[in-house]
């Protein structure tokens, strides 16, 4: 589904600020893959996501999706591919907007605009469809404007908003990380079962270790640009976060910066 091959991007190219940010790094996703990826602060997470989403050209190297090349083309041309949740709940819904116009949005990206109704009965009874398995009974408030949300409920929606229309690619960018433990818990819940019910390809950020090793089916750890680690199967149900840690340290040579990390 993805294959990224040996991408490099360095920032601030000749100046005393030069720093290569991905460093020849080599992926691939397979359909269905719920991938975490985990790693010291400046690692390249988050830079590999914007490669990856097309927020910039990388230097050299290749990204393909399902075997077309997207190395070159924009992100509003990968749009209708790959769907993206931030970390602040605030970024992915229109605040001023109402639910329903929120979700129409998200619910005709990539189609053809013509004129109609804004919203049709057909594609409200949709819309509380889809918000009726949140559990948040936000399917009763389809007129209400997403700034009377809270965070967790705005967080929900946006995820809701990047699957309506089935991507190929959905990247989650440390999606939980601005939410409060017990609605980082159950937005991460929300998350496994859209995936699951989806049949998504996901590569998602997280900072917590066991998060990472509980959630999806592989766990990658990147340092200083790279991918160091890919851990699947009977070795990662098996991994603890101590093995984690000190698998981290033999590959990288170095000891994991763990100031921002959760380890439990």
């Amino acid at each position: 589904m993805l294959n990224v091959r040996e991408i490099l991007k360095t920032f601030n190219l000749g100046t005393i600020n030069q720093k290569i940010a991905l460093n020849k790094l080599s992926l691939e996703l397979f359909p269905n893959d719920f991938v975490t990826v985990i790693g010291s602060n400046g690692a390249g997470k988050s830079t590999l996501l914007n490669a990856i989403a097309g927020n910039f050209f990388v230097d050299s190297g290749k990204i393909a999706i399902e075997n077309a090349d997207i190395t070159r083309l924009p992100a509003h041309k990968r749009a209708d591919m790959i769907s993206r949740v931030f970390q602040d709940p605030l970024s992915g819904t229109a605040a001023s907007m109402t639910i329903e116009e929120n979700l129409i949005m998200a619910y005709r990206r990539g189609k053809t605009r013509r004129l109609r109704p804004a919203i049709g009965a057909k594609e409200r009874d949709i819309f509380r469809a889809k918000l009726e398995k949140l559990g948040l009974g936000l399917e009763n408030r389809l007129t209400h404007r997403v700034s009377l949300l809270s965070g967790g409920q705005r967080q929900a929606l946006t995820l809701l908003m990047a699957t309506l229309q089935k991507p190929k690619l959905l990247l989650l960018d440390e999606h939980t990380a601005a939410l409060d433990p017990k609605t980082a818990e159950k937005v991460l819940e929300l998350t496994c079962n859209v995936t699951e019910q989806e049949h998504l390809t996901t590569l998602m950020i997280t900072h917590n270790l066991d998060h990472a090793l509980s959630f999806g089916n592989r766990t990658i750890m990147m340092h200083e640009g790279r991918v160091i680690l890919d851990i699947k199967g009977t070795e990662r149900n098996n991994m603890t976060i101590s093995n984690l840690l000190e698998m981290f340290e033999k590959a990288s040579g170095a000891h994991m910066n763990t100031d921002r990390m959760i380890l439990a």
